[in-house]
């Protein structure tokens, strides 16, 4: 079985170096058979000149534009692997990290995903195991759904992460990572969500671990307040182009004024900016909604998001 590995990086030279040995000895120590590469999205910085010092054995895709995370499809497309890691430049990974997240493929034929065990830089648990809801009428995901301490250290399906192996036949049957949400945030969970909704499955598996630093190059671009303008951007935008339940839209038009309201009276207006911000590519989020309730999913959102009603 063929597997590669794909880091995208963007002027990550602070931390690119210590994610890539923790790879490359990862690799060394699976059975399988492994290729490591970076997809470098335009970096201004020295983090290109350190790898290729470092590592003049890595290989490098170097892209005409920055896609974020859309600049995975194009690589991936152009890969023979079976699975494929799509990974971010501020992880390290431990030396276990391969092989568990493959031998979940190797057990079923359904797999779509499969997401490590993510600690921050700190310690702490970041995720991995997640769930999906939809909460007076806007979709979410959580990895601190109701008694998640239970679940840490248990295999299980999970709804969406943002780093993880995937099967690369079916990621490009579904299109891969989409374009709506760029400069990012949601299209993880979009890709899940398609993912799910074809009938196949997401798990974790938390004997493959990685280390994170989370979030550092979205929140030193855009800072706190415009990373969370984004996200809530795009939540907007994930509700209209895939969410169809009347029940769902009824409370996201029922609600949406009120937490508009709320978030005035606390002092935070990211939510009121978001929306703002999504009007304008609310023609495109219409336009790929068409397309998407064209394909004869086996599953509805509905269905999808009640898997995970009682956490995942």
């Amino acid at each position: 079985m063929r597997i590669e590995l794909f880091v995208l990086n963007y002027n990550g030279a602070e931390y690119i170096v210590d994610c890539v040995e923790s790879l490359f000895q990862a690799i060394d120590k699976s059975s399988h058979a492994c290729q490591l590469f970076v997809i470098d999205n335009c970096s201004t910085d020295q983090s290109l000149p350190l790898l290729q010092s470092r590592f003049p054995q890595l290989r490098i895709h170097s892209m005409a534009q920055n896609n974020v995370l859309c600049s995975f499809n194009e690589p991936v497309a152009q890969s023979e692997a079976s699975i494929v890691f799509l990974l971010n430049n501020d992880l390290k990974a431990e030396s276990n990290f391969i092989d568990p997240l493959v031998s979940v493929f190797q057990k079923a034929d359904d797999v779509f995903f499969a997401a490590a065990k993510s600690f921050l830089f700190d310690g702490s648990y970041e995720g991995g195991r997640s769930t999906a809801f939809v909460s007076f009428g806007l979709f979410g995901t959580s990895c601190r759904f109701k008694n998640y301490e239970e679940y840490i250290n248990r295999s299980g399906i999970t709804f969406s992460a943002g780093f993880g192996a995937y099967d690369r036949k079916k990621y490009l049957e579904i299109g891969g990572f989409d374009d709506l949400y760029l400069p990012g945030r949601m299209e993880d969970a979009d890709l899940m969500f398609r993912a799910w909704k074809k009938g196949w499955r997401c798990y974790y598996e938390p004997t493959s671990i990685l280390y994170h630093m989370g979030a550092k190059s979205f929140n030193k671009r855009f800072g706190v307040r415009g990373t969370m303008e984004i996200a809530h951007r795009n939540t907007f935008l994930f509700m209209w182009k895939n969410l169809h339940s009347p029940r769902y839209w009824t409370a996201h038009f029922l609600f949406l004024l009120p937490r508009m309201v709320w978030m005035l009276l606390r002092g935070r207006s990211e939510l009121i900016t978001g929306f703002l911000k999504a009007l304008p590519r609310l023609n495109l989020a219409l336009s790929k909604r068409r397309k998407e309730k064209a394909i004869n999913y086996r599953f509805s959102d509905t269905e999808v998001i009640s898997f995970f009603a009682h956490g995942s």
